[in-house]
């Protein structure tokens, strides 16, 4: 009785793993597999400090810690390998399959429980997720395990709804938004009548706060040591708020035109302009709580409008569409035939719908689970849409689309006359298949909120691959296609930044340029790279590293003229860039205007508000080499000298460097210096 018993969750978790082994085999060989970019090269980064050893950090959590830290632990112990690091995340994904069994078996029988782990094993966007260095594969295994826990028994234990808590606490340190769902778990133990009444009615939601507090009060703690603000998860919730429910909100993740959107950036650039918009300085809690009022007084202002806003965030949600983030779930079946013939949301999510139906007698005894499904998904809608938000809640909807599944024999016999009293939800559960259907399936993203992201990040994958010429012609494509949206807008992609979600077009259009101008650089096709980079300027006239680049590719084309217009101008624009003054010091050098490349090489020394030692050393660099060149002034280039070779000595010009040290120390008339040479 026991092997069997044992039989189903071990076969689901070794067919799982199977499943996503040939998964990961077949994205070992694409290039997306050694491609970090944004969020997880963000994360991987901080495990790399935290590994190093800032284990405390000096500022309030921006971004949940959880994920880094476990990275952090795993580098100690295992090293840098990617791939054996997703070899252990894939091994959580089936573990996570074994759960939901668990759940369907709790919930209604073991068939059910069958069904549901099976799902969980063919769930393609697990696959996807669980496959990158990522913490959103974490959620899923948390979630479904606080819920297992707090429906152990009826009533609940005090020490399992604890250890619900706890899981809750963990899921919170991975994504803010469930602590939303702990408080709708708290309150329904408040009211729940298969508690006992009086004081013992308290002992279960207290149970539950106590296991997520002894989670989240040591980060609190934290946070206030490090940055003098309470705060039990991350700062950043106001501006993840605002973002979903601001002026520029269309549903999914679409920035203001002030945010970079990488997380490197984003909430810095949110803290700035808050500081803009209030004229004083703001500690990253008191940033944050600036723009929850900010989203707060937009939707009380515009009540039509965040009505259709939230309607089309409940659409975006339950679609199909894996609406992506830093990845598209789309790019990635081009290197796995095998994604694309596995379980996707909106047929899991319809037979939930239908599978919710045919169960509706039973809503008492399932009622915590409705209330934690629209509890999540409330949390979302709070915010915007990616399709990773939602994976929380997958294993609930396995569970009903497996009873869905279940109840077929039953389905079949009331079709058949001999169970007539299921014919009435029978009726409603085929009618809400059939209604949820085309709901789900009809696509309602746009290109305001993939504007060609996904071939934009393939373009990059190959570029870091070594496969320059996919690289360009991924992105030739992408600008052939964008420019075929904008003359549904006149000809003038400008002109799409009026339109819902325009701006973000605008802007990855302009990365399309900007990054087929890298690729042009790089096989030293300057006057092509240089067309590329002006596209991209005049697409994104405020930003200065556009400038910078086009400026780069004109002096490796011979253009030392234009090229100094070209700094001039992202000087103009930036007037702190370090990168824009420094490097149009370097071709007034390279002209022989001698004072103006000092000046501008002093104006770049006093922009330098946060400077590296490699910064410093190429300051120190190029002052030397722009005195050693000024008659008269050859020995005030010393100290300089001295403090490069100090800061960087494997620069490429430290052996010159050392050479003129060395006639400056015996007879004057010195030869002409080395130029300056950025080690940027």
């Amino acid at each position: 009785m026991r092997l069997r018993t044992a039989a189903a969750p071990a076969g689901i978790f070794a067919f799982a793993y199977l499943l996503r082994f040939l998964y990961l085999r077949q994205m070992a060989a694409s290039p997306f597999f050694d491609f970090l970019q944004l969020d997880p090269l963000y994360y991987h980064d901080w495990a790399v400090a935290i590994a190093s050893g800032d284990w405390i950090g000096k500022e309030v959590f921006e971004q949940s810690p959880l994920y880094s830290y476990l990275l952090a632990l795993y580098m100690l112990v295992f090293g840098r390998d990617l791939y054996l690091l997703r070899l252990i995340q894939i091994g959580v994904g089936s573990v996570s399959c074994v759960l939901v069994y668990l759940l369907g078996a709790r919930l209604f029988d073991r068939r059910t429980g069958i069904f549901a782990g099976l799902g969980c094993a063919l769930y393609g966007p697990f696959f996807f997720y669980e496959g990158q260095v990522m913490k959103e594969f974490l959620t899923p295994p948390l979630a479904t395990g606080a819920l297992l826990l707090a429906l152990r028994r009826r009533p609940p234990g005090l020490a399992p709804l604890a250890g619900a808590g706890a899981l809750i606490g963990l899921a919170c340190l991975v994504r803010d938004n469930f602590l939303l769902l702990l408080a709708v778990l708290a309150l329904w133990l408040v009211f729940d009548p298969g508690v006992s009444t009086g004081r013992g009615r308290l002992a279960a939601p207290l149970s539950l706060m106590a296991g997520a507090l002894a989670v989240l009060l040591p980060v609190g703690i934290r946070n206030l040591a490090v940055g003098g603000g309470f705060v039990l998860t991350t700062s950043g919730g106001g501006e993840v708020f605002y973002i979903g429910n601001g002026p520029y909100a269309n549903g999914a993740y679409v920035p203001p035109p002030w945010v970079r959107s990488n997380p490197r950036f984003e909430h810095e650039d949110f803290r700035k302009k808050a500081r803009e918009m209030t004229g004083r300085d703001l500690t990253r809690s008191e940033a944050s709580r600036f723009w929850w009022k900010e989203g707060a007084r937009w939707l009380a202002a515009n009540p039509g409008r965040a009505l259709r806003l939230w309607a089309r965030k409940f659409a975006l949600f339950w679609n199909d569409h894996e609406l992506p983030d830093n990845y598209s779930y789309y790019t990635f079946k081009r290197f796995s035939w095998l994604l694309g013939y596995l379980l996707t949301f909106g047929p899991v999510a319809a037979l939930a719908w239908a599978g919710v139906a045919l169960s509706s007698s039973d809503w008492r005894r399932l009622l915590p689970v409705y209330l934690a499904s629209a509890g999540y998904m409330v949390s979302v809608l709070m915010v915007f849409n990616f399709g990773r938000f939602r994976l929380p809640l997958v294993p609930i909807l396995l569970v009903f689309a497996a009873r869905a599944l279940a109840l077929l024999p039953d389905a079949a016999r009331a079709l058949t006359g001999r169970a007539p009293s299921r014919v009435p939800r029978l009726r409603a559960a085929v009618a809400i298949l059939l209604a949820a259907l085309p709901f789900m399936y009809i696509d309602l993203s746009s290109g305001a909120e993939e504007p060609f992201q996904d071939r934009l990040h393939l373009s990059a994958a190959y570029r870091q691959a070594g496969r320059a010429r996919e690289a360009e012609s991924t992105l030739r494509q992408v600008i052939a296609d964008a420019e075929q949206v904008a003359r549904r807008h006149g000809g003038d992609p400008t002109r799409a930044a009026t339109t819902p979600g325009g701006i973000t077009f605008v802007l990855a259009l302009s990365a399309a340029h900007r990054d087929l101008g890298g690729i042009l650089m790089d096989d030293k096709r300057y006057a092509e790279a240089a067309r590329e980079y002006r596209a991209a300027s005049d697409l994104s006239p405020g930003d200065a590293s556009c400038l910078i680049s086009l400026g780069g590719a004109l002096k490796a084309g011979g253009d030392l003229e234009g090229a100094a217009a070209a700094y001039r101008n992202a000087a103009a624009i930036d007037p702190a860039s370090f990168a824009a003054r420094f490097d149009l010091a370097t071709v007034y050098y390279e002209m022989g205007r001698m004072p103006e490349a000092l000046s501008e090489l002093e104006a770049a020394r006093r922009a330098m508000t946060e400077p590296t030692p490699l910064d410093l050393a190429d300051y120190h660099y190029a002052m030397g080499a722009v005195l050693y060149a000024i008659p008269g002034r050859e020995r005030e280039a010393v100290p300089h000298f001295t403090e490069a070779l100090r800061l960087n000595s494997a620069a490429p010009q430290a052996a010159e460097v050392r050479e003129a040290l060395a006639r400056l120390a015996g007879p004057p008339s010195p030869p002409p210096p080395p130029p300056p040479t950025p080690e940027r």
